[in-house]
Formats: C-alpha cells, structure tokens, sequence
C-alpha cells in the first residue's frame, strides 16, 4: 500500500473545514487527523486570527541572536584589522579594552 502523501497546509485546511461544520468534538477531529488537542487548538487560534494566511508555517529561528557581536564593536574590530593586518586577536582585543 503507498503512503498518502498529503501536503501540511492542505490537511489544516481541512482540519478547519471540518472543526466549522460542527460535526464532531475538538477531541474526536484531533484523533482522526492525528495531531496533539494542543495542535489542533493552536491552529484554530490561528485560523480565528489570521484566517487562512495563519495557517502557513512559520519559521521557527530566533529573531535575535543572543551571542552575536554588536555591530559598532564588529565596526572596530574590522577598522584595526585593516589598518594592522599583522595584528592578531589578541593583540585586537587587549587594543580594544
């Protein structure tokens, strides 16, 4: 038997077809379509929300980074190196303290 195969935007829109039409508990729709009751209340959320648009997937990256260089620091850092290019890191850093 080959897998379904089905795409994740096409199922949550018809998750939500579904879960409108009223027919069955939130419980009971999770069950047939095999998601967690969290999930299945995370994209009605969405769907309330947003409508259609909310139920695309959305990156899950940080928006800031929390060790990156501040970028006046990474300014100077790039100025001695080019101005010394013989300078190594450590003679970098001791400059800039």
């Amino acid at each position: 038997m080959p897998w379904r195969e089905s795409c994740a935007m096409d199922e949550r829109v018809r998750f939500i077809a579904d879960w409108l039409a009223g027919d069955v508990s939130m419980t009971e729709l999770c069950e047939v379509y095999g998601i967690s009751r969290k999930a299945g209340y995370k994209w009605r959320a969405r769907y309330e929300a947003e409508g259609a648009a909310g139920l695309a997937n959305r990156s899950s990256a940080p928006l800031a980074h929390g060790l990156a260089t501040p970028a006046p620091l990474v300014e100077r850092i790039l100025d001695l190196r080019r101005a010394r290019p013989s300078w190594g890191p450590r003679k970098i850093v001791a400059k800039l303290e």
